[in-house]
């Protein structure tokens, strides 16, 4: 799921199959398209990605943003292993585009270019990421209907020298 949705912008979450072809975004109104940086990541086990949450909203950084007067707080990164133990980055698992031509901009401007029909350009190539040791938890918020700020989504990603 994630390698598709990192090479082919398909959003694993549209139960229909050719919106998911047309890469139609599951969750936005009037069949927006899905967008997906240059990396796809997931925690892979349930109880861990629990862990991941309820660890974060507990955690210092994350309450403070979470009750922040600001409209949208800025999101709060922690390290996969103060969150999960030092272990966690075991459970993770991701999915990159590989550079094109040392760029990863170019990369990702050739998927674009791809995926909108142009076989002039290179067609988009993905590799595993090698390990999430060393890497971190993101979490981002939005404006809650209860007041204040809720968690909207948080992923992991790698250890930064991976990711160039």
């Amino acid at each position: 799921m994630n390698e598709r949705r990192v090479r082919n912008l398909e959003d694993p979450a549209q139960l229909n199959q050719s919106k998911r072809e047309a890469r139609i975004d599951a969750f936005k109104a009037g069949d927006q398209p899905h967008r997906c940086g240059d990396i796809a990541s997931r925690i892979t086990n349930p109880e861990a990605f629990a862990t991941a949450f309820a660890r974060g909203v507990e955690h210092p950084e994350v309450r403070a943003a979470l009750d922040s007067p600001v409209p949208v707080p800025r999101p709060v990164t922690l390290p996969i292993s103060e969150v999960l133990g030092e272990d966690g980055h075991k459970v993770c698992s991701g999915w990159q585009l590989e550079p094109v031509n040392g760029s990863m901009l170019e990369a990702v401007a050739n998927r674009e270019a791809w995926i909108a029909g142009d076989r002039d350009v290179p067609e988009p190539r993905t590799r595993p990421v090698g390990t999430f040791e060393g890497g971190t938890v993101t979490y981002v918020f939005r404006p809650s209907a209860a007041g204040g700020h809720e968690v909207i989504t948080m992923y992991v990603s790698p250890p930064d020298e991976q990711t160039t």
